[in-house]
């Protein structure tokens, strides 16, 4: 009868280690990925910071008066273009009617 204990004793430690294990495996993966994802977005990060500063150089050395007319030009492109969108019936309107 020993036996029989033991054995069913030894079966459920090990579905218990198996069921532990598996947990464990899984939360290993998220953690790897949220790992990566730290990296990249470090990476991105830097790179985004890197243009912004080449941006920045490259805007101080166009004139002002032109960065102006520019900024009026721009300005002026997108009121049209809001302008044009607000005569079209969107799809949501159609899907209304």
């Amino acid at each position: 009868m020993q036996v029989v204990e033991m054995k069913t004793k030894l079966e459920e430690k090990i579905k218990t280690l198996e069921e532990e294990k598996s947990t464990l495996l899984e939360e290993k993966r998220k953690l790897e990925e949220v790992v990566e994802l730290t990296e990249r977005a470090k990476e991105l990060e830097g790179e985004v910071s890197k243009l912004r500063d080449e941006v920045n150089a490259l805007k101080d050395r166009i004139p002002q008066e032109f960065l102006q007319q520019l900024g009026d030009a721009t300005s002026a492109r997108l009121s049209e273009e809001n302008e044009l969108s607000e005569e079209r019936p969107s799809y949501e309107d159609e899907d209304l009617l």
